[in-house]
């Protein structure tokens, strides 16, 4: 092939030559242009190339599932290439270019926090989210019966599902993943570089800090009860009214602060624990009527930094606070435990297995394949719009239940028709999306 036809080359087809193995080496220093001089380029390469973190594992498999006949892989949300060749090529490009982009600035791939999907009622200050619509900042909130997805991505990419009766906040810059829990339950899976962002969920009372993680977390909104389970990686856990106050650092000064704990040492109380894979925790947080009394001290502190914005210590207005602080309810019976440790528990075989099949059902786009991405997009838009029985005339699909068997052996049930890559089964209390190769066997239920 000459180097002008080489040369006009789009791309996309340099790129999938690369990946295939197929490139001679004038097309690597094509595509080396592209991505060096191209920032446009270099952001859809960096997307290509965010499967870096689970590269490995998939060599690992891949080889797994040629040696052993009788192997079966455990079902994925991640879409990853299909034999050790494919991993193998993209291995080569991480290797090829990865240095370079490491230098370039067009390598740094700007956070993306978007709503992927919901099955329900999605909304954000009274007005539903739309799939691709971006949310950072936004206040989202998931209906009853109700299931809100979105999805985070940078270096390090989080997918976050809201459950039912869920408010919730989150945000991407370029340092951290930060979520803010109001209340309800949340399933989160963040992969990518361990160097890469911090992933924070916070709340008023508590701050969980992941690592690599798979965690399912649930605030009570009721009597403000928590709870942690940890599938995979780690969490440390800080709970006490010390997290309420840190989150507060960009109103108090530094010096304050210390004024704050040095005239109210009761106020920094907090317990931190580790919690590992495999483990849950469940304690009770800060009663309502004390963290009412926390926001209105808040309020008040607010109102004095606006009265004396350039006083970096405001000795006047720490003191004041007393009375307020003095009258603040006692902790009581919903103290955090002395040793929080001492509340870690085992996840039982039973639990684990129903934690598994909900992160299952967490639909993460195959960002290595972009018009898979957009393909599953206009898919899930077209659910969320359609009704049950239009779907299933517009695809000539029966209009009975049948039972759909994974390879995994787990089954779902319910109106099942075929698009694309994708089955979906549409079921009263959420729609699934679940990748053909998935898939074992359909059935009618009988």
């Amino acid at each position: 092939m000459s180097l002008n036809t080489e040369q006009t080359k789009s791309f996309e087809e340099l790129l999938e030559s690369y990946i295939s193995g197929e490139i001679n080496a004038a097309g690597k220093k094509r595509l080396l242009e592209f991505v060096l001089h191209d920032p446009d380029k270099a952001e859809e390469y960096r997307q290509i190339t965010r499967i870096q973190s689970k590269l490995q594992n998939s060599i690992v498999e891949a080889s797994d599932r040629e040696l052993q006949p009788n192997y079966t892989a455990r079902r994925k949300v991640i879409f990853l290439p299909k034999s050790v060749l494919l991993v193998g090529a993209a291995a080569l490009i991480l290797l090829s270019i990865g240095f370079y982009l490491a230098r370039n600035p067009f390598a740094k791939q700007e956070p993306a926090n978007i709503f992927t999907q919901s099955y329900g009622d999605c909304s954000s200050n009274g007005e539903k989210l739309e799939p691709g619509q971006d949310i950072t900042g936004k206040e989202i909130r998931s209906g009853k019966f109700s299931v809100c997805d979105i999805q985070l991505e940078g270096r390090k990419s989080a997918t976050v599902r809201a459950l039912p009766e869920t408010d919730f906040i989150a945000e991407h810059n370029e340092e951290e993943i930060h979520i803010n829990l109001g209340y309800g339950g949340l399933l989160l899976d963040s992969l990518g570089p361990k160097n890469s962002e911090s992933v924070f969920i916070t709340a008023t009372d508590f701050k969980l800090t992941l690592e690599g993680t798979k965690v399912s977390l649930d605030r009570n909104r009721s009597n403000h009860f928590i709870s942690v389970q940890v599938l995979e990686g780690r969490v440390r856990l800080e709970s006490g009214d010390a997290v309420f106050w840190e989150s507060l650092s960009s109103v108090v000064s530094k010096k304050e602060l210390e004024l704050l704990q040095k005239e109210y040492p009761n106020l920094f109380d907090k317990q931190q624990v580790l919690i590992d894979a495999g483990r849950q925790i469940s304690w009770p947080g800060l009663s309502k009527a004390r963290i009412e009394g926390l926001r209105k001290i808040e309020d008040a502190i607010r109102v004095g930094k606006n009265r004396k914005p350039d006083l970096e210590l405001d000795e006047e207005l720490i003191k004041s606070l007393k009375s307020q602080i003095d009258a603040l309810p006692k902790a009581g019976s919903q103290a955090v435990p002395s040793e929080l440790k001492n509340s870690l528990k085992d996840i039982l075989p039973k639990e684990k297995a129903e934690l598994e099949k909900k992160f299952s059902t967490m639909v993460r786009f195959p960002t290595k394949d972009l018009k898979e991405k957009e393909l599953l997009m206009n898919l899930v838009k077209k659910i969320d719009k359609t009704s049950t029985i239009e779907l299933l005339k517009e695809k000539s699909q029966p209009q009975e239940i049948r039972v759909l068997h994974m390879k995994d052996g787990t089954s779902e049930t319910g109106y099942i028709y075929q698009q694309d890559n994708f089955f979906i089964v549409l079921k009263a209390e959420g729609n699934l999306i679940i990748p053909v190769e998935a898939v074992d066997r359909i059935e009618y239920e009988y």
